[in-house]
């Protein structure tokens, strides 16, 4: 149970880390995670702790939004940073004082119910500081972003009748720096306090072993409950994470990366390996190897396809970062890190549709088992789907470096007669560009469907394992 408690220090450390226009360098929806796996043997003592599962849960998906805004926004989309960061700053703010307040509250009661009364004054003082913290680092997050609100007024002058007149936008750098200072002394702060109070609240000789015992008289006296309990967690992790293989490219820009789903897979096994006989080593080794392979094609990914919108005369803010697609070397790497990334994933998912099927064996539950098979086929097709999608997209771009192919790509808006467009057919390799371009639109649209299928049949394969079968 020290495990736990450890996880969900952890997890609040990541709340620690200034933001500069949404962009978090060390997500807070890790130590989101790492708190709800924390969590995941305390719920049930107290409602308190099942109140801070649900606001971390909240976070989590707000931490996702937040890092998928901030690609989005860093990559040309800048007039949506000062609403945005307004908006997830008030919602994180909510529901990070939520949590603190639902998480120390059931920490003060179960020390006492565990004769450790005298740290109930540490958990006060983790809590209060987590409170502070909480205001002070999104106002500062958003405080910078005022300078553009000011700067609107033509009219406003921050230098007071001097001279040297400073206009609203020069002073927002120096903003910025006096932000961060104040963020990392408060960030310093709060890291010190709650290190101070959990490192004691963790080697106490009583809280540890309270919450074990009462952990495992729980799960002797309502297995059933419990097992339902980890089971709808594995199905909602596993289902979700499908919506994350969906290719939704905005401004050069997939706003739904993969690595993410597979974040969320690896949770769904982490779990299976306790419950369901899974290997842990194995997990861990496929699940890095996945995750590598797939941050290496989106960052791979999002350089290409910016060179895309550039050779095609698509606005984008980013002219020096594409790479060039002159040479078949990028079609090359592009099916190289797509398909190794695809082989992964469905290695990974294949482990958790095996351990779920385990687990529905020794838990009673296998008439899900046979739609559990087909699973398989359909993750299997919509993974593939996605790595040709990533291909034929950047086979599409080589072929618009060609100066007459992109000549018709500039001009296609403009073409309104049949002669004219057979005139350019004519062209073998602007025949073929609109072969690709067609085939690259419908691959993207079957891996949508595909996924679409997957997520739909996770959760009708839900409604048969609601219940235990009579023996």
């Amino acid at each position: 149970m020290r495990f736990n408690l450890g996880l969900i220090f952890a997890g609040l450390l990541f709340f620690f880390n200034p933001c500069v226009n949404m962009l978090d360098l060390i997500p807070d929806f890790i130590g989101a995670i790492l708190i709800l796996v924390g969590l995941s043997k305390m719920y049930m003592y107290n409602s308190n702790f099942e109140d801070a599962q649900k606001s971390a849960k909240y976070l989590l998906w707000l931490s996702v939004l937040k890092f998928v805004l901030c690609i989005w926004t860093n990559s040309g989309n800048r007039d949506y940073v000062m609403p945005f960061t307004f908006i997830i700053c008030v919602l994180e703010l909510i529901f990070m004082l939520s949590f603190f307040k639902s998480l120390y509250l059931g920490v003060e009661y179960t020390l006492m119910r565990a004769d450790s009364e005298g740290l109930t004054k540490t958990a006060n003082d983790a809590f209060t500081m987590s409170f502070i913290y909480a205001i002070g680092s999104k106002v500062l997050e958003f405080l910078p972003h005022v300078t553009d609100i000011a700067g609107q007024n033509a009219e406003f002058d921050l230098s007071a009748g001097a001279s040297f007149r400073m206009s609203p936008s020069q002073m927002k750098v120096y903003v910025y720096i006096a932000c961060l200072f104040f963020w990392l002394l408060l960030g310093v702060i709060y890291a010190f306090v709650v290190s101070k109070s959990w490192i004691k609240i963790i080697r106490d000789k009583n809280y540890a072993p309270y919450l074990k015992e009462k952990f495992d008289t729980y799960t002797e006296l309502d297995r059933e409950a419990f097992m339902a309990a980890k089971i709808s967690k594995i199905y909602f992790l596993i289902t979700v994470c499908f919506i994350f293989f969906f290719d939704f490219y905005v401004d050069a820009v997939n706003l739904v990366p993969n690595f993410l789903g597979i974040l969320l897979m690896t949770g769904a096994l982490l779990y299976l390996c306790k419950y369901a006989g899974t290997n842990r080593h194995l997990v861990f080794s496929v699940s890095v190897c996945a995750l590598a392979a797939s941050v290496i094609k989106y960052l791979y990914m999002h350089s290409v396809h910016l060179g895309i919108n550039h050779l095609l005369g698509v606005e984008t803010y980013h002219y020096k970062e594409f790479l060039p697609l002159e040479s078949t070397t990028s079609i090359y790497y592009t099916a190289v890190l797509s398909l190794v990334e695809a082989a992964l994933v469905t290695a990974l998912c294949f482990m958790c549709l095996d351990g779920m099927r385990n687990l529905f064996k020794k838990e009673k539950r296998s008439v899900a088992l046979p739609m559990l098979s087909f699973a398989k086929v359909l993750s299997a097709l919509a993974f593939l789907s996605g790595a040709a999608s990533n291909i034929v997209k950047t086979v599409e771009g080589y072929l618009a470096t060609n100066e007459s192919v992109r000549g018709y790509v500039q001009n296609k808006a403009y073409i309104y007669s049949e002669k004219a467009y057979n005139d350019f057919m004519k062209n073998p390799l602007i025949a073929r560009y609109e072969s690709v371009s067609t085939a690259a639109y419908v691959l993207m649209i079957v891996t949508a469907v595909l996924c679409t299928v997957c997520l739909l049949y996770m959760i009708r394969i839900r409604r048969f394992t609601d219940g235990v079968e009579k023996q």
